[in-house]
């Protein structure tokens, strides 16, 4: 997982990293409704990048997330 976003998840949503294996599905890794609005919005504030919830719910695992964001990012 991209280091950016690992940090947001562990440092800004304080999900445990122990949790953030790639394959992981949201659930399991800790997400909830608010990690997810949370993360869309912190993803446009640092990164300058519209992910929406909608997006990041679609994410079957945290690799898909992270390819998702750094296309996103790419694409800016």
């Amino acid at each position: 997982m991209n280091g950016d976003l690992e940090k947001l998840l562990t440092d800004d949503l304080k999900l445990s990293p122990d949790r953030l294996a790639p394959d992981a599905g949201l659930d399991a890794a800790g997400f909830d409704s608010l990690a997810i609005v949370e993360l869309s919005v912190l993803l446009g504030d640092r990164f300058g990048v519209d992910v929406s919830d909608a997006d990041i719910k679609g994410a079957a695992t945290l690799d898909h997330l992270d390819r998702l964001v750094q296309r996103k990012r790419a694409e800016r």
